[in-house]
């Protein structure tokens, strides 16, 4: 009885010294963020919003608040094509706006130049398209009585380092193609060999973080039903978009670990801005048992 009372004499303590604590932010300036792509055989996509301060109260309102849906945006190919992106409503995407291109689809060896123009700033970034990543092989293999994963083969050109970007969509359950878990890799080592990657299941993020397009359908981590219809696409990256890809990845990775630190800035290659402007060479599969 008497350490019951000590201890809850400290806790009484505890509250009585406690009090609120207000944090104040330091002046912020708020930068335009890009998210922009585009791939061999298709358009250009640009999602753009304004950064927040660290300790913004996020909601759908919020986050509204953040996207640019006034800029000119102009894309320009090395081939001497331009077109001003045309800005569509896309349910899929959140906010559900995105400009995009409407005659001008990525083309294979081509560098791709997008420019900027909103609230008096002008914003550039370049990328280029590699050429698609040689697929001999997309491979399923049954991991249960109910479930598998999926593999590709790769044959490396041996002309030098080769870097690539896997993402997945499962027809019915996602809205659109994301990042499979680990989706970053490159042929390091390979010197013109056939080599074997793994492209293992994520989860399709959640704009708001308010729910799991997974969450009812109990799978292992980084496996897919058997019955699942899959939508596969490799793409190789030039090193700037891979450097780019894989600062955002970890990011991700780590904003969810509170025990992660990581003492630099993530990489971009917008100029005037941050965020990314990435080219992909595609190579695209529908995968069905």
């Amino acid at each position: 009885m008497g350490r019951s009372i000590i201890v809850f004499g400290f806790l009484l303590l505890l509250i009585s010294c406690s009090k609120e604590i207000s944090i104040e932010q330091p002046g912020y300036e708020s930068k335009v963020v890009v998210d922009g792509w585009i791939s061999s055989d298709n358009y250009a996509y640009v999602i753009l919003t304004k950064s927040s301060p660290f300790l913004t109260n996020y909601d759908s309102a919020a986050i509204r608040n953040t996207f640019l849906n006034y800029a000119k945006v102009t894309l320009t190919s090395s081939k001497g094509e331009s077109e001003i992106l045309t800005l569509f409503r896309r349910e899929e995407f959140f906010p559900p706006f995105v400009y995009r291109s409407v005659q001008m689809k990525g083309e294979a060896g081509l560098e791709y130049q997008l420019t900027i123009e909103v609230e008096g700033n002008r914003i550039e970034s370049n990328t280029s398209i590699p050429d698609p990543p040689k697929i001999l092989k997309v491979n399923m293999h049954q991991s249960s009585d109910t479930t598998m994963y999926i593999s590709a083969d790769l044959e490396d050109d041996g002309g030098g380092v080769d870097y690539y970007y896997s993402q997945i969509k499962i027809i019915g359950v996602d809205r659109n193609f994301h990042s499979s878990a680990f989706p970053l890799f490159n042929d390091v080592g390979k010197n013109g060999e056939v080599f074997t990657k793994n492209i293992y299941r994520s989860v399709e993020p959640d704009p708001l973080g308010l729910n799991s397009s997974d969450s009812s359908r109990n799978l292992p981590v980084y496996e897919f039903y058997d019955t699942d219809t899959i939508g596969l696409r490799i793409s190789a990256l030039d090193q700037a978009s891979f450097n780019v890809l894989s600062d955002i990845y970890m990011d991700q990775q780590n904003s969810s670990n509170p025990f992660s630190f990581i003492n630099k800035s993530t990489s971009s290659n917008i100029n005037g801005g941050i965020g990314r402007w990435t080219g992909m060479g595609t190579a695209e599969f529908i995968l069905a048992q």
